[in-house]
């Protein structure tokens, strides 16, 4: 009984988390590649070229596109945790921004790569 129970909390937390982080994330990706909302400025300050904001936000839209899709999930949630991770180290070190949002977002996308994640069958 106590296993039916953690089962459907753990698909909750799933379907929470790929609604949330996809829906967060196919934003994310079009702001970058579209240049709004303060990228261009923030991709200026790291100085590593507006070419890494393109390849940011192509991650970020094809992860968050892969979160849709129960199969490919972990891999989707896998792309955004190194990208949105990598953003957490910059915001560190670089002392950019806050870095209690994309340090958030890393947890939750690992967490959920966590959840979604389905070992091959022997």
């Amino acid at each position: 009984m106590a296993s039916e129970t953690t089962g459907k909390v753990r698909l909750i937390i799933t379907w929470l988390l790929r609604v949330l982080l996809g829906l967060a994330f196919l934003v994310i990706g079009i702001e970058k590649l579209t240049g709004t909302m303060g990228t261009i400025p923030f991709f200026n300050a790291i100085g590593w070229g507006q070419w890494f904001r393109y390849a940011s936000g192509a991650l970020d839209t094809i992860g968050a596109l892969l979160i849709f899709v129960p199969r490919w999930t972990s891999y989707g949630a896998l792309i955004i945790t190194c990208t949105v991770g990598l953003g957490t180290i910059l915001c560190f070190t670089m002392a950019l921004f806050n870095p209690v949002f994309p340090l958030v977002m890393t947890l939750l996308a690992a967490t959920l790569a966590w959840l979604a994640w389905r070992p091959k069958p022997a």
